[in-house]
């Protein structure tokens, strides 16, 4: 029987995390460099760091000397998405950016997963399910779990649904051991500083991170019921990051991405602009767009941005 604890509803260790997190992310769009903010952040980093390298201890000492696999040559490029419901179900800007996907596939394999077909690809732990169920587990740490368990078995590209690919996907993003869109180092409240956006996660099969990844995430849910902050993703790649030496190299040696990931979506229901668009889509093979949001077809009897790439399908 594991000696750890369970932490259900509310642990007192937890409430400090959880008053960090409220402060450091409070106006995170806005003011995500600001110093105030800034160091309240890297208080709640440190505690978050301190708690998870405590209690996954054994997971991280596991692969601390393992080495990275080799790998053979790539056979089935898969690029791996979910939409849970299913793409008829999708709202428009999912269906748009899957159409995008498929059109800019470039021979890879699109899987779209959902609850009906996921138990064809992998099979998680019955506690996964079972704190799925409960609500202990969100749909965002499903997601999660799901996308490195996915990666793990059979290597791949995952982009989340709301990925607008605007030309063909380099074969080049399968070779690597590990890929992600790498942007410069950027102290912001993002525990990440931009090594890595985890809308975008790529491996090899069997890639020493999202094995770690995986089994850092099974770890905690088979010990805990609460989960010490909504993107672990990014702290569980960071102490692969600040703990593996050939991790940090493998993320230090990727090809620099745009850093206007996020310009598009700002933009979408802007007046259209030809020139900018073309720039920008050229500049972003990947730009991450939000499907919360309310996008318009027109301004003042004019194109969209949005409307443009709707009319572009």
């Amino acid at each position: 029987m594991n000696s750890r604890k369970k932490m259900r509803g509310g642990p007192k260790k937890f409430k400090k995390l959880e008053l960090y997190s409220r402060i450091s992310f409070l106006y995170l769009n806005k003011a995500f460099k600001n110093p105030l903010i800034l160091k309240v952040a890297e208080r709640k980093h440190k505690l978050v760091f301190k708690f998870l390298e405590k209690e996954q201890a054994d997971v991280i000492a596991k692969y601390k000397n393992l080495k990275e696999k080799k790998h053979d040559e790539v056979g089935v490029r898969y690029i791996w998405t979910l939409w849970w419901q299913g793409e008829d179900l999708a709202p428009e800007v999912v269906k748009l950016c899957l159409n995008q996907l498929k059109e800019n596939s470039n021979g890879a394999k699109v899987v779209l997963i959902t609850k009906d077909n996921y138990k064809d690809y992998i099979e998680l732990p019955p506690y996964i399910l079972e704190k799925r169920e409960k609500g202990y587990i969100t749909f965002q740490q499903l997601s999660d779990i799901i996308r490195f368990t996915l990666l793990e078995k059979y290597g791949g590209l995952w982009l989340d649904s709301t990925i607008y690919t605007s030309k063909p996907i380099p074969k080049e993003y399968f070779d690597y051991p590990f890929f992600s869109q790498h942007t410069k180092w950027a102290d912001t409240c993002f525990v990440q500083h931009n090594l890595w956006h985890g809308f975008c996660i790529g491996s090899k099969k069997g890639g020493k991170l999202v094995s770690f990844a995986k089994e850092m995430f099974f770890d905690y849910w088979e010990n805990h019921d609460v989960i010490v902050d909504y993107l672990m993703i990014d702290y569980i790649l960071m102490i692969a990051y600040n703990h593996f030496n050939d991790i940090k190299e493998e993320i230090d040696s990727l090809p620099y991405s745009s850093e206007r990931l996020y310009e598009l979506v700002t933009i979408l229901n802007n007046e259209y602009d030809e020139k900018y668009f073309n720039s920008l889509m050229e500049e972003c093979i990947f730009s991450k767009l939000d499907w919360h949001k309310e996008y318009k077809l027109s301004i003042k009897g004019k194109e969209t941005y949005y409307s443009h790439i709707v009319n572009l399908q």
